[in-house]
């Protein structure tokens, strides 16, 4: 939630205020990358860096761009709710340790040829929400708040 508040809450509302939609998500999306250099503790390892940034980054523009097209933190909120849930929960792959499915082997994010082999996971779940976001959630005109 606090992510939401931040990347696609009040910091982005005033940036597409301010500069537009197209250039606030783009700022979201590379903040919300970055970002996870942090959270993740990755800073240094440069191809993690990299996997990390494009997978965050994709992800962070697909939830900036729903906010931006429904006007509503609530899309964004749920989507990223959900993955975390399946990414943490039922694979096992965030700071919770082994929950559902557990991972027996892989190798850690060391050299461009983990690239390639991470790169599907990393990129084809924030290409679907993109283009559900597209396709699916239309635009609304203004802001509207919740009362």
């Amino acid at each position: 939630m606090t992510e939401e508040l931040i990347f696609r809450g009040a910091l982005l509302y005033i940036i597409i205020q301010k500069i537009g939609s197209r250039k606030g998500v783009l700022i979201s999306a590379i903040s919300f990358g970055i970002y996870h250099w942090f959270s993740f503790g990755i800073l240094g390892n440069i191809v993690a860096m990299i996997l990390v940034f494009i997978g965050t980054g994709l992800m962070g523009y697909a939830w900036a761009w729903a906010f931006s097209k429904t006007k509503s933190i609530l899309l964004p909120f749920g989507l990223h709710l959900g993955w975390n849930f399946i990414h943490n929960t039922i694979f096992s792959r965030g700071p919770l340790g082994e929950l559902v499915l557990i991972s027996k082997g892989g190798t850690e994010l060391t050299d461009w040829i983990s690239l390639l082999n991470f790169v599907s996971g990393l990129v084809i779940v924030p290409i679907l929400i993109l283009i559900y976001v597209r396709y699916f959630v239309k635009q609304e005109t203004e802001f509207t708040s919740i009362n």
